[in-house]
C-alpha cells in the first residue's frame, strides 16, 4: 500500500516518539558496568561490537513501531536482527516500504565513555528512496526529523523547529570512521581536501570520534563538510541502517533549500555521485560503492579514481 501525507506524518510521530524514548533509555545506563560482546558483522572494530544497550534499546523502539508493521504492511530491518546470509529472502524485497533501524549507533564510542553514538530510524520505500528519517541524539538531545516524500510531502526539522544550518567559514570539516586512518588512500583524501581548504582560505579539520549517523549529521551541522567512506572490497563501509535515516534528513534538506531558491547546500550519493543503494538487494552492507555526504562543498571534491 503506498501511504499518504496523513499515515507518513502519524509515522513520523512514532519513530519520534521511539526514538526519544530509547534515547532516555541510553542516557540513564551506566557505562562504566557495560559488558561487551561481539558479533559477526563487516571487517571494522566499530561493527562488530555490541551490548545489552543496543538490545535494550532495540525492544524499546519495537514495542512502539512493530504494531505498525500489520497496520501499513511495513517489512523490519535492524541492526540487531540483520542476517547476511539471508539477504535475499528478507520481507523488505516484497513490501511497499521497510523500517530500517539501528538502535544505538556509534556503539564504539558509547563503550569508550564519549559521545557521537545515536538513535536512527527510518522508513525506506522499495526502490531504496529513504522516506521518513529521525535522528536522536542522547548526548546533546538533539533531534533531527524529515520526511522526504515529495512531490506528496517534504519537511525538516530539528528539535521542532524548521532547520537552517549555519554555515563555518574558518574550517572545512572532514568526517571519517577512525579505520579509514589505516586505508592506503586515506593520505591522498587528506592532501586532496586540504588542497581544497587552502584555496578557499580555511583550515582543514579531521573529526573521527563519531559513528556514521553522527558523523552525517556533523556534515550538515557543521559546512562546508563533508563525509568520506570510499568503495572498499570487504564487507562493511557501513550498512542499510547506518545512512537510511540521514539520507531522508539530508535530502529533505536539499530540497528545502533548492525550494527557496537558494544554491545546492547539501547532497549524498554513493561515491561516484549515484543515489544510494539503500535496499541493495544482495547484502546489508554499502562497500560495493562507498558513501559520501556533503554540505556546501563542490561537485567534485575528491578524484574518482581512487
Amino acid at each position: 500500500m503506498k501511504l499518504s501525507a496523513c499515515q507518513l506524518e502519524n509515522l513520523l510521530q512514532l519513530a519520534t516518539d521511539a526514538a526519544l524514548k530509547a534515547g532516555d533509555f541510553i542516557n540513564s545506563v551506566d557505562r562504566s558496568s557495560l559488558q561487551v560482546q561481539s558479533k559477526q558483522a563487516g571487517s571494522s572494530l566499530s561493527a562488530q561490537v555490541v551490548t545489552q544497550v543496543d538490545l535494550d534499546s532495540q525492544a524499546i523502539i519495537l514495542a512502539i513501531l512493530e504494531p505498525t508493521i500489520a497496520q501499513y504492511d511495513i517489512a523490519l530491518l535492524t541492526e540487531e536482527n540483520a542476517n547476511e546470509e539471508d539477504v535475499a529472502t528478507h520481507a523488505r524485497f516484497h513490501k511497499d516500504y521497510f523500517w530500517c533501524i539501528d538502535p544505538l549507533d556509534g556503539t564504539l564510542p558509547f563503550i569508550e565513555g564519549g559521545d557521537g553514538f545515536a538513535v536512527s530510524i527510518a522508513l525506506v520505500d522499495i526502490t531504496g528512496k529513504p522516506i521518513i528519517g529521525v535522528v536522536y541524539n542522547p548526548s546533546t538531545n538533539d533531534l533531527y526529523q524529515a520526511i522526504n516524500a515529495l512531490p506528496l510531502l517534504s519537511n525538516i526539522l530539528k528539535n521542532g523547529l524548521p532547520w537552517q544550518p549555519e554555515e563555518h567559514n574558518l574550517v572545512l570539516s572532514l568526517y571519517i570512521d577512525r579505520s579509514f586512518q589505516q586505508d592506503s588512500h586515506y593520505p591522498a583524501v587528506l592532501e586532496q581536501l586540504t588542497t581544497q581548504a587552502t584555496q578557499q582560505g580555511l583550515k582543514l579539520q579531521v573529526i573521527k570520534n563519531c559513528g556514521a549517523v553522527m558523523n552525517a549529521i556533523g556534515v550538515l551541522e557543521n559546512p562546508p563538510a563533508c563525509y568520506v567512506k570510499l568503495p572498499k572490497p570487504q564487507l562493511g563501509g557501513g550498512s542499510l541502517w547506518d545512512f537510511s535515516a540521514t539520507a531522508a534528513i539530508t535530502q529533505a534538506l536539499s530540497t528545502q533549500y533548492s525550494a527557496s531558491s537558494l544554491e545546492e547546500f547539501c547532497a549524498v550519493s554513493d561515491y561516484h555521485g549515484a543515489p544510494l543503494d539503500l535496499n541493495r538487494s544482495d547484502s546489508n552492507y554499502m562497500n560495493h560503492k562507498g558513501v559520501l555526504y556533503s554540505c556546501r562543498m563542490s561537485d567534485r571534491i575528491l578524484s574518482k579514481e581512487m
